[in-house]
């Protein structure tokens, strides 16, 4: 469910946990995931006992799930007057101020904080009413360095739904700020009473807005990799998710451990192959086998360079085949020994890898097939078996040609 490309298990990430049920949910699922993770909460006293009712699940729940924690407990009233601040404000510099502090000190790799679809809704329709400009119809990013602090977001493409999905799942509590449901605010108006009334005229707004907020993202950004990702992966139904994760793996850092790596869309397939991003269409089922032309040269015959180079053409001794010649798919465990090797076998994705065929080429490789002992004859435009070469006591030599319709 966390968006895993913005993370790393070699690394050391916080998390802001309030208690409430997305950072519970989000804690929860970074350490049931095997992430390195290291708890941060504050304490403002702005809620009186409920305030130090959140403390006390805070550190019971991290003992319980053996996560190390340290809380910090803030005047923030005191503060606030201190530097003329509102109280929202100045929770908020504080806040970020530690988190900076701790990151630094702990080596951590950034602050993950729990934010979801319909924060991103929130903001998006908060900054319009405020009178926002195109980069504030952007809303909230999964990844920003502010003030050196690098502030990552797992949970922005999830919704609460989901996440009250996953507590409920595994039976873990959490608790609620009284606050959020009081209507003194303008993002609890937003969120208890204009959202509901705009899904009663379209129940998908939580997702159309927050898909408006990647939208403008995209096109914010200067012309990097990513961006041209996304311009050319987008049309063929690949999701934000996937191309970020494309995006991660194709970097100079990750690039050589990701061959063999796939992402499908409804309609395609991109796959990392030895450095190099290929994309195809899908085909269902596979693409047609190729046909097979035989045809017998007549004796002391002597086949033109051109066609022994030509890749669709392969010549054998014909006097070894034992029944027809057939074309089939490469399966598993497919073996034959290629033209040249004397002793021994080898396995056809063996061979196919040798000669640099990616995975998807792999899985429509045809090869021609002696019927009455199942031998392989030719692995079609690679190579032939070298039981089947042309010797100086050939007799009979059949040319086999393919040809695709």
């Amino acid at each position: 469910m966390i968006n895993i490309s913005l993370l790393n298990k070699d690394r050391l990430y916080l998390v802001a946990l309030s208690g409430g049920a997305d950072s519970v949910g989000l804690a929860l699922m970074m350490k049931e995931q095997g992430y390195q993770i290291y708890a941060l909460h504050c304490n403002f006293h702005l809620r009186g006992e409920e305030s130090n009712r959140d403390e006390t699940f805070v550190r019971n729940f991290c003992a319980e799930n053996n996560i190390p924690l340290e809380v910090k407990h803030f005047q923030t009233v005191e503060s606030a007057k201190e530097h003329s601040a509102s109280l929202e404000m100045e929770a908020r510099t504080l806040r970020y101020n530690w988190f900076t502090e701790r990151a630094l000190a702990l080596k951590a790799e950034g602050i993950c904080v729990a934010h979801h679809k319909e924060d991103q809704a929130e903001t998006i329709l908060l900054n319009l009413i405020r009178g926002t400009g195109i980069r504030g119809l952007a809303g909230i990013h999964q990844e920003r360095v502010i003030n050196g602090l690098k502030i990552i977001r797992p949970l922005l493409g999830v919704s609460k739904q989901e996440i009250l999905q996953y507590l409920d799942n595994h039976q873990q509590g959490y608790v609620t700020d009284s606050t959020n449901l009081e209507r003194d605010a303008l993002r609890n108006r937003i969120r208890l009473d204009v959202i509901p009334l705009l899904k009663e005229i379209n129940p998908s707004i939580t997702e159309c807005l927050a898909r408006t907020a990647e939208n403008i993202q995209l096109e914010l950004q200067e012309e990097t990799t990513e961006k041209e990702l996304f311009k050319w992966l987008s049309p063929h139904a690949f999701t934000r998710q996937q191309i970020l994760d494309i995006h991660k793996h194709s970097q100079p850092g990750h690039i050589s451990k990701a061959t063999g790596c796939t992402w499908c869309s409804p309609t395609h397939i991109l796959l990392i192959n030895r450095g190099e991003l290929i994309l195809k269409e899908k085909k269902a089922p596979s693409s047609p086998l190729p046909s097979l032309v035989i045809e017998a040269i007549e004796e002391g015959t002597i086949p033109a360079s051109e066609e022994l180079k030509n890749h669709k053409l392969a010549f054998i001794d014909g006097d070894k085949i034992n029944g027809e010649i057939i074309v089939r798919r490469a399966i598993k465990g497919d073996r034959f020994q290629p033209f040249g090797m004397r002793k021994g076998t080898k396995l056809v994705s063996d061979y196919l890898t040798d000669h640099k065929i990616n995975l998807l080429d792999k899985k429509e490789q045809a090869l021609a097939i002696d019927s009455q002992n199942g031998k392989i004859v030719w692995v079609i435009e690679q190579g032939i078996d070298n039981h089947y070469r042309i010797t100086p006591e050939t007799k009979k030599v059949l040319k086999l040609q393919i040809r695709y319709q």
